[in-house]
């Protein structure tokens, strides 16, 4: 339907202006210019030539940024100055159309400059006025409250109310009397500030003040001081002079413009005291001691007058303060007396000591030859309080160095060193050193060892620096044998009870000892090696408690033709012996075939060394296999009390198998352990 209605409307319009229409005639717009101030409004008119009923449509070229005008032709600035067109479209026939040209001015703003004021009652102040937007800058002023606010002049110079308040200046625009501006004027009242509000301030002291008046434009004051002169002085300019005594006084400063209105400060003058320099001083008998005193609380003399109390037996004091005490011991006092208040005084206490010599420490312990640092301390004296450091008897008790290093003696005793005074040599204190006796120890006390078997001692040397020890065993060597560093080795061929022997290399009659027991032996066993290779065993059935039998045997399976053995036993523990009396040899073949002679069966014993060797007879015999013992050899056991228990040396050196084929070679026979009990 919307559709409908827009194509038919410019149908109908075009019939009518085809057909003649009066009302579609030129339009002409009235005023063709206008000015009109920002923000305000303006009338225009519009006619259609030869209209009946003449409809124009109003616009405004760029839209409402530009200004608006309303269907009957009142148009309304913009805020922003400038040029604008505005349009009159006849409603019949839209192009005809006319447009008037309106300039729009800057609105006129009235400020107020400055922006913010405090003026004091009755007092005075000027203003201007910035006038804007219009070409007549002038203005007149008024107040709100009228005469009760003050009043102002045509040039803007306000005068204050004597009553304190906020009042409100207008100034109005001759241009657009619509145009003002305001301003809130504070009017404050008259108040006296003093500077400064509080002080304290020694007698005599002169304090510059100074006075802050607001809420008048007279700011001069009158100054007094509370009491009247007796309090202290103060000048037209404000400088006031405290009294000569102590105490708190009241500085007043009167507004000349209104002396109902006052400002006050508060002055505390201190009392004058008297302190001296050192407070707790001490001297000794003949010293002197200088002392300096401090005098507060005064701008007046801070002298003194010295004294001591008693009088000269108590030691003497000049004008500049240097006391020398008396020659006796004691406790005396010191005077100084302000000589601007006499009776203002401070006093000294002052011990007088006479020399005194502290060794330290009182007693001491010492090591032969060991060292120790001393102390002294000498009291009562101004001067030197080096001392001279000695030992009584001489250097045979020990020396001292200079700085009291003590070097005790290498012997024992009691000795006295001695600290005597450099300043006076009649005060002296003495340290008693006890150099303690050498002390020898050893660890441990007692020991039971095996043959052979050796322990490490230790030996503990006390009172003396030097703890080196000389080792030594009673009897000589056959008892066993001690290193240098106290490892001691039992004999190999002796059973008993031994002594270790420390001795004091600092003194060689001090001396300690050790107990060391090798038990006899009153059995022998013999425990078989382990494994199934080369192996020596005991024949149980021909051992007794004095012969070890022993049986060579061969790994199982393997066969040979020929063994040779070289061992070694320990005497005098162990001999070899012959198997039987009648025997020729020192062994039993039972593996080989010996044939006739020559036979390859040889045996040698030498000493604590059994030599055997058992071969088939001739390079073509045949290998035997090893089914039981190879060979067998005798040992005589020996036990007594001088034949010491533990283990006995049996070892193979040397041994060799000639195997079923091939040539000689080395071979390994296991032994087992065999222990003297």
């Amino acid at each position: 339907m919307k559709t409908l209605i827009k194509l038919i409307v410019p149908l109908l319009l075009g019939t009518l202006v085809a057909c003649g229409d009066p009302d579609a005639g030129p339009v002409t717009v009235s005023p063709k210019t206008a000015s009109v101030l920002a923000g305000d409004s303006t009338s225009l008119s519009a006619t259609v030539q030869e209209a009946k009923e003449p409809r124009v449509i109003w616009s405004v070229e760029g839209g409402d940024g530009n200004g608006t005008i309303t269907s009957s032709g009142v148009y309304t600035a913009p805020t922003t100055a400038g040029t604008y067109t505005v349009v009159a479209t006849n409603a019949v026939d839209t192009s005809k159309k006319d447009t008037a040209t309106i300039t729009v001015l800057e609105a006129v703003v009235v400020a107020i400059e400055p922006t913010a004021a405090t003026v004091p009652t009755a007092g005075s102040a000027t203003f201007t006025a910035r006038v804007t937007g219009a070409d007549d800058t002038a203005v007149t002023w008024s107040l709100v409250e009228g005469a009760a606010g003050g009043s102002i002049t045509e040039q803007g110079v306000y005068t204050a109310p004597t009553t304190p308040g906020t009042y409100t200046l207008v100034a109005t625009s001759v241009a657009d009397p619509r145009r003002k501006g305001t301003l809130r004027v504070n009017v404050v009242p008259v108040t006296i500030a003093l500077t400064p509000g509080t002080d304290t301030v020694d007698q005599g002291a002169v304090v510059e003040f100074s006075a802050s008046v607001t809420g008048t434009p007279t700011t001069a004051v009158t100054w007094s001081v509370e009491g009247g002169a007796n309090n202290g002085s103060i000048t037209s300019s404000g400088i006031y002079t405290a009294p000569n005594t102590a105490g708190t006084y009241t500085i007043l400063a009167t507004s000349v413009a209104d002396p109902t209105k006052k400002g006050s400060a508060t002055l505390t003058v201190r009392p004058i005291a008297v302190s001296l320099t050192p407070a707790q001083p001490s001297t000794h008998s003949t010293g002197s001691l200088t002392f300096s005193a401090s005098v507060t609380g005064t701008k007046g003399s801070t002298a003194v007058t010295w004294s001591v109390e008693g009088g000269a037996n108590n030691g003497s004091i000049d004008g500049s303060g240097v006391y020398t005490a008396p020659s006796r011991g004691g406790t005396y006092t010191v005077v100084a007396t302000s000589v601007a208040d006499p009776s203002k005084k401070a006093t000294a206490q002052v011990t007088v000591v006479a020399v005194n010599v502290t060794a330290t420490p009182d007693t001491a312990t010492l090591d032969q030859g060991a060292t120790a640092t001393f102390t002294s301390e000498v009291t009562g004296t101004t001067g030197s309080t080096a001392v001279t450091w000695s030992v009584e008897g001489g250097a045979s008790n020990g020396t001292i160095t200079n700085t009291g290093v003590y070097t005790a003696p290498n012997r024992k005793g009691t000795y006295t060193v001695v600290a005597t005074s450099v300043t006076d040599t009649t005060k002296r204190d003495t340290i008693a050193v006890t150099v303690r006796d050498v002390e020898i120890s050893l660890t441990p006390t007692s020991k039971t060892l095996s043959a052979r078997e050796s322990t490490s001692f230790t030996a503990t040397v006390k009172g003396t620096t030097r703890t080196g020890v000389t080792w030594s065993v009673g009897g000589g060597s056959s008892r066993g044998t001690i290193s240098n560093d106290g490892l001691y080795t039992a004999p190999s061929a002796a059973a008993g009870r031994f002594t270790v022997v420390a001795t004091s290399v600092a003194d060689p009659t001090k001396t300690a000892s050790a107990t060391v027991t090798v038990p006899a032996a009153t059995g022998i066993s013999y425990e078989d090696p382990q494994g199934t290779g080369w192996r020596l065993v005991k024949n149980a059935a021909l051992s007794t408690d004095d012969r070890l039998v022993l049986d060579l045997l061969a790994p199982a399976g393997t066969a040979g033709r020929g063994v040779d053995l070289t061992l070694s036993a320990d005497q005098p523990r162990a001999s070899w012996a012959k198997l039987a009396s009648g025997d020729s040899e020192y062994a039993l073949n039972h593996a080989f075939d010996l044939g006739s002679g020559p036979q390859l069966f040889r045996s040698n014993a030498k000493d604590s060394t059994l030599l055997v060797g058992a071969f088939q007879k001739g390079t073509a015999a045949p290998a035997v296999s090893f089914t039981g013992p190879v060979l067998s050899v005798a040992l005589d056991l020996k036990t007594g009390p001088t034949l010491p228990s533990g283990p006995v040396e049996l070892r193979v050196t040397k041994a060799h198998a000639l195997p079923g084929s091939g040539t000689l070679g080395p071979i390994d026979v296991a032994v087992g352990a065999l222990t003297a009990q």
